[in-house]
This record gives C-alpha cells, sequence and structure tokens, in this order.
C-alpha cells in the first residue's frame, strides 16, 4: 500500500466502530428500558451523539488516501473509541449493571487490536508495487503553449500532491530551488522572476568572465558558454536572433550550471556550482523536457499569459506542431506517469541513479554520483564514528543499521560539513525512499552503500 492509495484496511475498520457505537447506543437504550430510574434521555443522548460522530468519521476517512488515514485514525478516530468506551463503562459502573463485557465484544476487539497490529506492520515495511509498463510513444497533438508549459511544471513538481510530502518531480528542481517570491531556503538561488533576469544576466561583466569566459568550453558539461549555436544539436535553439538570449541563458544553466554561478550559490569562491547537468544521469531530461521546463519559467510569474515564452512548441517530422519524435522521447508530462519504485532486480548503478542519489552526494563505485549538496558516502568509515558521535540520536549499532536508518529516516543524524563549518541542511533529503524501495531493493542498496569508502590512496 502507498501513501497515494487509499487503505481498504483502515476503512474496514472504521465501518467496524461505526457499527459497534450503533450497537452500544442500543445496548445503552435497552438497560434503559429494563431498569427503573434510569434516563434513558440522559443516556441516550450521550450515546446517540457517539453514533453520530463515528458515523461522520467513517464518511470522512473515505475521503482520504493512505497516509492520512493512518494519521487520522491513531490520531482521532482511535481516542474517541477509548473514550465511548470509557464511557460506556461509566453507565455500567454508575447504575450497577452486570454482565458488562459479552463474549462477542471481547472478541470484537481481540480481532481488532490483531488487525491493526497487522496494518501497522504490513505498511510499515518498504513496499511492492506493480505499475503498467511506462509508454514508448508520446503523442501530443494539438499541443497549446499553455499545456506545454504545464508539462514542464509536472516535470519540475510532479504529477500529483501527495499530502505530507515535499513536490517533487523527474527535474528534481525543488530539492534546491524555491520558486515564489521571497521564499529563499538558501542552497540555490529563488527562481521567482527567473525570466526577466535572464535578459539581464547575459548582459552582465560577470557572466562573460566568470566562472569561464564566454566561448570556453566547460569541462563537465562539455558546453561552450555563450555560443547558442554550439550547444549539442538536439537542444539547439533553432531560430530567433543572433545575439545571446534569456533563452539561450535558462538553457545554458540547465545544461552547463557551472557556466555562471550566481553569488553566493556556489563552490570554491562560486567557480563551481553543485547543481547537476539535467540533460546527463540521473535526470536525463530530454530537448523536448528542456524546452517545457523554459516554457514554464518563462511564464509561470505571469499566469494565463504566455508573451514572454520563446520556446518553440514541439513538432512531428511533417512540422505538425504536438509532435516530437513520437518513438524516441517519452510522455514526461502526462499524469500516468508512475511514481519512482526500485524493485531490487536492477543494477546497483541504474537504482541510485533511479532514486536520484547523484543530485546531492559523491558516491565511490558510481559513474557520474559527485553531487555536493550532500555528505560525501563513504560509510564504511564514517558510519562508525558518526555512532560514536555524542551528538548522534539514532537507533543504529552497526554501519548496516546506520546506512539502513540514513535512508528511511533521515533526520535522525544530520552530518556536519566541515568544509562549511556548519551542518548539511536538515530536509533536503527526502524522506519517502520507504515508499520507492521494496524490501530486497532495500538491502541490496544497504550493502553497497556500507561498502562504500575513499579511493585508495585519497
Amino acid at each position: 500500500m502507498l501513501p497515494e492509495q487509499h487503505d481498504i484496511l483502515f476503512s474496514f475498520l472504521s465501518i467496524l466502530f461505526a457499527t459497534f457505537g450503533v450497537f452500544v447506543f442500543g445496548n445503552v437504550i435497552q438497560n434503559c428500558r429494563e431498569r427503573e430510574g434510569l434516563n434513558t434521555t440522559l443516556w441516550g443522548g450521550i450515546f446517540g451523539i457517539f453514533a453520530i460522530t463515528l458515523f461522520l468519521m467513517t464518511v470522512h476517512m473515505f475521503s482520504l488516501v493512505q497516509r492520512d488515514q493512518l494519521i487520522f485514525f491513531f490520531s482521532t478516530y482511535i481516542w474517541t473509541i477509548l473514550l465511548l468506551l470509557l464511557v460506556w463503562g461509566v453507565f455500567f459502573k454508575s447504575n450497577k449493571i452486570e454482565s458488562q463485557s459479552p463474549p462477542i465484544i471481547r472478541g470484537f476487539f481481540f480481532w481488532t487490536t490483531v488487525s491493526v497490529l497487522l496494518a501497522g506492520y504490513t505498511n510499515w515495511l518498504p513496499q511492492q508495487r506493480s505499475d503498467p509498463p511506462p509508454k514508448e510513444a508520446a503523442v501530443v497533438g494539438d499541443l497549446t503553449m499553455e499545456e506545454f508549459a504545464e508539462m514542464g511544471r509536472v516535470i519540475i513538481f510532479g504529477a500529483k500532491q501527495v499530502a505530507g510530502q515535499k513536490s517533487i518531480g523527474k527535474g528534481q528542481c525543488p530539492l534546491c530551488h524555491t520558486f515564489e517570491a521571497g521564499n529563499n531556503i538558501g542552497r540555490c538561488p529563488n527562481l521567482f522572476g527567473v525570466e526577466k533576469r535572464s535578459h539581464e544576466r547575459v548582459k552582465e561583466e560577470r557572466y562573460a568572465t566568470s566562472p569561464v569566459a564566454i566561448g570556453e568550453t566547460e569541462p563537465a558539461a562539455g558546453i561552450v558558454k555563450g555560443k547558442y549555436d554550439q550547444i549539442p544539436e538536439e537542444y539547439k535553439r533553432q531560430h530567433g536572433p543572433d545575439e545571446l538570449t534569456g533563452e539561450d541563458y535558462i538553457r545554458e544553466s540547465l545544461m552547463c550550471p557551472t557556466c555562471y554561478v550566481v553569488k553566493g550559490y556556489g563552490k570554491a569562491g562560486d567557480t563551481k556550482s553543485p547543481m547537476p547537468v539535467i540533460t546527463k544521469p540521473p535526470i536525463s531530461l530530454s530537448r523536448t523536457e528542456v524546452n517545457a521546463v523554459i516554457a514554464y519559467l518563462q511564464s509561470k510569474d505571469t499566469p494565463g499569459e504566455f508573451a514572454a515564452v520563446t520556446v518553440p512548441l514541439p513538432q512531428d517530422d511533417a512540422g505538425n506542431t504536438g509532435g516530437g519524435d513520437a518513438t524516441a522521447e517519452e510522455d514526461s508530462g502526462g499524469d500516468e506517469e508512475g511514481p519512482v519504485f526500485v524493485t531490487g532486480k536492477e543494477d546497483i548503478q541504474t537504482m541510485i541513479n533511479t532514486l536520484g542519489c547523484p543530485l546531492c552526494h559523491t558516491i565511490p563505485g558510481v559513474e557520474g554520483a559527485m553531487g555536493q549538496l550532500g555528505p560525501v558516502l563513504h560509510e564504511k568509515i564514517n558510519a562508525p564514528k558518526r555512532i560514536k558521535d555524542p551528538n548522534y540520536k539514532g537507533k543504529a549499532t552497526n554501519t548496516k543499521e546506520y546506512v539502513r536508518e540514513s535512508i528511511l529516516e533521515p533526520g535522525a543524524y544530520v552530518v556536519f560539513n566541515e568544509e562549511a563549518g556548519e551542518s548539511f541542511p536538515d530536509g533536503l533529503m527526502p524522506t519517502t525512499f520507504s515508499e520507492q524501495l521494496s524490501v530486497q531493493a532495500l538491502d541490496k542498496l544497504v550493502d553497497f552503500i556500507s561498502q562504500t569508502e575513499p579511493p585508495a590512496g585519497s
């Protein structure tokens, strides 16, 4: 069971409890009628309110997804049931009524207790899932610019917002960037107003010379800075003015983050960006996806207005709008795209890239895993030291337990960044890996990371 799905077990339990509320109401009314001196109106009213409340709470339970059902059940529903039992006991005790607990009631609560414990255990484990096969072709049809920009929004934020989780799409941008005015989490620049800034940025003296000069090739990305016509053919702007434009700056920022680093957001004196090249693994955006992201960034600050968007709509080989290479490019903006899930049958490189670990971590033995936003993963050496750290408040007693805990509960211990002189940001690492990894995949990932160490001679 995954958090965006409905949990039938908790729905079923809520139905049983609502039925139990009606049973208690009937039991109280029956006892009041059989005994003189009992206030039927008072006790009937109290337990009638309980029965109605449980019914309304059960109806509400059916409107929630699994994660919210779990929270609602244990934070509210179960306490209502306990209060009902307490008041029911007071009714029996105060009126000196015998036979307070018929066998059917004892059996009911024994079964319910076992069911709740089983439900909690099975939902705590990383879950297996079986999604439909991914689409092999993208047939967009008569795509409008509004729809194209929406595709870019989905690439950035994802198609669905899951309650209680940060909204992150294939592009992984919200891990480091914010998009609203005044909201700056401090790791990477706020992208509010980026369309306007993009036109000003290419005219700055600093852009012309730092970290690399216009006309020079940035080694990590292999991109020639400031030369839109020397961008790889499949991503290159096909039409427009000969001079560098705001569109070119945004595209270059996505494909060559170190071509220009905003002051205060880079490494080594703002000469190296921590941002990955999004056209390379593990993100690997296609031409259409890059243009869709640009369309969103150019239009997001003016909802409903797309005059500032300069990227073209995708076309098929015949020049018809809405095509793209239908056999080569995925429909990454479709709502049917399944959530990320790793089964454990993949090789370790594929697993780590799928989960996006290289975006933030440098991982020995994984090609291209040179992220700098999070700690370097030398866990064979680091994990034992961190377990002994007086600031460590987790429960791990060995390296594998520490690695597992770090994956499933990243906030249990926040590593100190010695280079920056402060801890790495808490909350940067997603907390959803328990829903993206099967048991087999989690074990495989833990085994690999537990053996990571610095290269020989380093």
